[in-house]
C-alpha cells in the first residue's frame, strides 16, 4: 500500500476529519462544561430572591437596591445554565463524531488492507 492511496481515499480522510473533529468537540465540551458547572454551583439560587416580600415598608427604588445583587446573580446563573446545556451538547456532539470517525476510518483500512494483500496475491499467482 502506497502513502497516494491512503491520502487519495475520501473515505479516510472523512474519518480522520470526523475524528479530529469530535476529539477537539469533546476537549472543548468537558472543559467548558466543567467550568459552567462551577459558576453554576457559585451562583446558585440562596433562597433569599422571596425573601424581599416580608418587608411591605421598602418602596419600589429601595427594592430596586436590594434586589440588584440577587438578580444580578440570578441573571449570571440563568446565563451559565444555557450556555452549560450548550456545551453538554457540543461534548455530546464530540463524542458522537469521534465514534462515527473511528468506525469509518478503522472500516476503510480494514477495506484498503484487504485490496491491496488481494492485488499482492494476484501478482504472486501470476
Amino acid at each position: 500500500m502506497k502513502a497516494r492511496d491512503l491520502y487519495s481515499s475520501y473515505l479516510l480522510i472523512t474519518g480522520l476529519v470526523c475524528l479530529l473533529l469530535g476529539v477537539g468537540n469533546w476537549l472543548v465540551g468537558a472543559l467548558e462544561t466543567v467550568k459552567y458547572q462551577n459558576l453554576l454551583l457559585k451562583t446558585a439560587q440562596t433562597g433569599l430572591e422571596d425573601s424581599y416580600r416580608n418587608f411591605p415598608q421598602l418602596d419600589q427604588q429601595r427594592n430596586e437596591e436590594v434586589l440588584r445583587r440577587l438578580t444580578e446573580n440570578r441573571e449570571k446563573f440563568n446565563a451559565a445554565r444555557v450556555k452549560l446545556k450548550f456545551f453538554y451538547v457540543v461534548l455530546v456532539g464530540g463524542r458522537v463524531l469521534f465514534l462515527i470517525g473511528s468506525v469509518i476510518t478503522m472500516l476503510t483500512l480494514i477495506q484498503m488492507i484487504r485490496r491491496d494483500a488481494r492485488s499482492k496475491i494476484r501478482k504472486l499467482a501470476v
